[in-house]
């Protein structure tokens, strides 16, 4: 076992394999959704780029969705790596990527870690216990999209509890109660990536500076920050009067919604 992972462990076991070798610190947690949004697949070539021009490895869950796609995507841009799995090395999860994590374990400066011993079987608990892992491992989480109750809420969860760097791409319901309870919200659009990277960098940097609210918006802003991490429903802000200046705030990405109809400031952009 790599004697950087044996100091990172979150948990007393002592059964954890390793294939290939654990990839240079710093290193970033990228996760995100199974159920993964196209355009935010998108956001990953960017984020990983931004990390890279810092100096970060990448580490993810090795699930389908998001966290397959910054696999696929470090190796394609030579990025060391760690997957960290909820499963024992002979019974790899999700079973059709075994081939992924051996051209994991066999790239440069890049391994599979195994969170279980040989012949256990995967069940709901080791999903928890393997996010807790990725989040003993790194030094900063980045959420690109998740849903309320979570495994990738939950990561971002454990890192905001750590007091890792977190961010979260706004858009979905678990980021965006992410950044109600401290994330630093990120912005993507497609048409816009090279100021991605750039605002990825400069949370990397600690340099990511809050977007002004308007003064148009004080009202909406003092009542959000009233509301707290729950949010507020639109009746609760002040029905229609609010209607407005809430669409302006989600438009400039300050505000979010955490589930159907009720809101929550993001602070930046």
């Amino acid at each position: 076992m790599d004697a950087a992972l044996l100091d990172a462990r979150t948990s007393t076991r002592t059964s954890y394999e390793l294939a290939g070798v654990a990839p240079p610190r710093p290193r970033l947690a990228v996760v995100g959704a199974r159920a993964a949004l196209r355009e935010l697949r998108c956001a990953v070539v960017p984020i990983l780029a931004a990390a890279c021009e810092r100096g970060y490895a990448i580490v993810s869950g090795g699930a389908i969705g998001i966290d397959a796609e910054v696999h696929e995507r470090a190796l394609a841009l030579a990025i060391p790596q760690l997957a960290v799995l909820p499963c024992g090395p002979d019974r790899v999860y999700p079973p059709h990527h075994g081939e992924l994590v051996r051209r994991i374990a066999a790239a440069p400066h890049s391994g599979a870690l195994f969170a279980q011993p040989y012949g256990t079987v995967p069940t709901r608990a080791m999903f928890v216990s393997r996010n807790a892992v990725v989040v003993g491992l790194v030094d900063a989480v980045l959420v690109v999209q998740a849903d309320l109750r979570s495994g990738s809420a939950t990561t971002g969860s454990l890192a905001l509890r750590k007091h890792l760097p977190t961010a979260a791409i706004v858009g979905t319901n678990g980021c965006a109660e992410l950044v109600a309870r401290g994330a630093t919200p990120l912005s993507f659009h497609e048409a816009d990536v090279d100021a991605f990277r750039d605002r990825v960098r400069g949370w990397l940097d600690g340099e990511l500076v809050s977007t002004p609210w308007p003064a148009s918006l004080a009202r909406l802003r003092d009542a959000l920050a009233n509301a707290g991490p729950r949010g507020a429903t639109l009746d609760e802000l002040g029905g229609p009067a609010m209607a407005t200046m809430l669409w302006q705030a989600t438009a400039l990405g300050l505000v979010g919604e955490t589930t159907a109809g009720r809101y929550v400031a993001h602070g930046h952009g």
